[in-house]
């Protein structure tokens, strides 16, 4: 016991900056991204995740993922929080 995977129900992906990193990284509505569920401290580039001058995207690391259980959908949202990698 212990090393189980976890099973989501539903999943919503949704995604955050970390507050230190605010104005550092923009997102972008509208752009689709792989929906795999990085894991804490992995660093990613997603499409949508970009400079906020060159819009290019830059790379991020997971600071957090939030499991947050949502009874109006019926399902589970997972927030993930990311900094701008150095």
């Amino acid at each position: 016991m212990g090393n189980e995977p976890i099973v989501y129900i539903n999943p919503l992906i949704r995604w955050a900056v970390h507050p230190a990193d605010t104005g550092r990284i923009a997102y972008i509505e509208g752009i689709a991204g792989p929906q795999v569920l990085p894991v804490e401290n992995e660093v990613i580039v997603r499409p949508f995740l970009v400079d906020p001058l060159t819009r290019q995207p830059v790379p991020v690391r997971v600071v957090e993922v939030q499991k947050r259980w949502d009874s109006s959908r019926n399902g589970d949202n997972l927030v993930v929080v990311v900094a701008r990698e150095q």
